[in-house]
């Protein structure tokens, strides 16, 4: 192994006490390598480092903002050490919420955290589940991501775009999404069909990997006959895997909607049952899918449910640049409209998405 990441200062962070540790991190500070924004550092075992700007770990992804090369992507899994001077949100597998900087153990895959209280910790790296960038400007903690798709059937005369997009705001302990996504279909015995999903949630935060969530949405879909629902809905979870590979999380909730149809307007309470599941696999190319499953049984129309199931499959083309099949699924056992039907699916078979 080839390491080269100063000896003396990683022999000090190895075995100096925590207060020694602290004081040459005030030192690093008072020398002025803090003023500038790319003044963190990739190492790897080839003896290869990167330095930037750490923007954010997501899914086993780092992304680093560069003077040369621009904003780059690198597995987390393969870098060998890191030093972080920026301020970090730093989130690990356990669901331990930290802030503060990361710096070399002076042992491949190891790292010290020195949060704002408290001692550093001493970690290892793969721990490290999610990283978010804690500026002060407004702009630095967006980042979102715009897809479409189009497929054309030439024997049944049938034509299909799709759009969706997302817009996140990171914070200390909250998460803030804006989305929205379409579908379009035109055939033609049927017409024009539609179906429309947006609205904004509010996620807290909280350690052990728990979660608070709250939303307003509204939706229109009409193979289904609904013309609008606005939902409101609270609800709580945990995600029982949380690695940098794998994600899985359950929560439960309560909402209240108006649903509107040319027929029909109706007030409801539901309860939600909420699955999401999502795989990464960065390999050549990258790959990675994403199952998300609602069960919603009404608690004002006795034996009414309701099922939402999405699901998509993409990989990476070039950088930033994304290939993506999408399915999705929706059931209602007793739609306003009596002439409604009571399912409605659809499959793109190409689209392409952008991460911003």
């Amino acid at each position: 192994m080839h390491y080269r990441s100063a000896p003396t200062y990683a022999f000090l962070l190895r075995h100096a006490p925590a207060g020694l540790v602290l004081c040459l991190a005030v030192l690093l500070h008072s020398t002025g390598l803090m003023a500038a924004g790319k003044i963190d550092t990739l190492y790897f075992q080839s003896g290869d480092r990167i330095t930037g700007e750490v923007k954010a770990l997501e899914n086993n992804q780092l992304r680093l903002s560069t003077d040369d090369a621009g904003t780059v992507r690198v597995e987390w899994s393969k870098i060998d050490s890191v030093r972080i001077l920026n301020n970090m949100r730093i989130v690990l597998d356990e669901g331990e919420i930290l802030y503060g900087k990361i710096m070399p153990a002076g042992e491949a895959g190891w790292c010290y955290i020195w949060s704002r209280t408290g001692d550093p910790l001493r970690v290892n790296l793969i721990r490290i589940v999610s990283l978010s960038l804690m500026k002060d400007q407004f702009f630095s903690r967006l980042n979102g991501t715009i897809s479409s798709g189009f497929s054309y059937v030439k024997a049944g005369d049938v034509l299909q775009f799709n759009f969706d997009g997302s817009v996140v705001y990171e914070a200390e302990k909250n998460r803030i999404q804006l989305t929205f996504d379409g579908i379009y279909t035109r055939e033609p015995n049927s017409g024009t069909n539609q179906r429309q999903n947006g609205g904004v949630s509010f996620m807290r935060l909280f350690p052990g990997n728990w979660f608070m969530v709250s939303s307003v949405t509204g939706e229109s879909n009409s193979e289904l006959g609904l013309d609008l629902r606005t939902t409101l809905a609270l609800g709580g979870g945990n995600r029982l895997i949380n690695t940098n590979f794998s994600r899985l999380y359950t929560a439960l909730g309560i909402q209240a909607n108006r649903e509107k149809s040319a027929e029909n307007n109706q007030y409801n309470a539901e309860g939600l049952l909420v699955v999401n599941y999502s795989l990464f696999i960065y390999e050549n190319p990258d790959v990675s899918f994403n199952f998300s499953g609602q069960l919603i049984p009404s608690l004002t129309t006795l034996g009414r449910v309701r099922t939402d199931i999405d699901s998509s499959l993409r990989w990476e083309i070039f950088n930033d640049f994304y290939l993506k099949w999408t399915v999705y699924f929706n059931f209602d056992s007793q739609p306003l409209s009596e002439t409604a039907e009571k399912r409605d699916w659809a499959i793109t078979l190409l689209g392409v998405e952008y991460k911003l």
